[in-house]
């Protein structure tokens, strides 16, 4: 359950690796691309404080962040187009029944 954080330990804000616990100084600076101590690759799972896990305050930006945006789009696009395509062969296959079923 969520709350109002009542303390501000400095313990919850420090970043550190999810894999292994590490929070030296290399992760402190957010330039490191693998962790000093286990080598998990940062840039797939980012340091991460305790508060940031628990949901007290926001989750940290990606690096991948904003190449996700286009992708979406275009695999929106891609249903669409899906979409409308099995539409159509639909109503192409009801406009032949319909004409079979006439006679003519």
């Amino acid at each position: 359950m969520v709350g109002k954080v009542q303390t501000l330990n400095r313990r919850l804000f420090v970043r550190r690796c999810v894999a292994c616990g590490y929070d030296g100084a290399l992760l402190r600076g957010g330039m490191a691309e693998r962790c000093a101590r286990c080598g998990c690759d940062l840039r797939k799972r980012p340091a991460r404080s305790y508060a940031e896990m628990e949901g007290l305050i926001g989750h940290p930006l990606t690096i991948d962040a904003p190449l996700s945006q286009p992708r979406r789009q275009e695999r929106l696009m891609h249903r669409w187009l899906a979409f409308l395509f099995f539409m159509l062969l639909g109503m192409v296959a009801v406009i032949y029944l319909a004409a079979a079923a006439m006679g003519g």
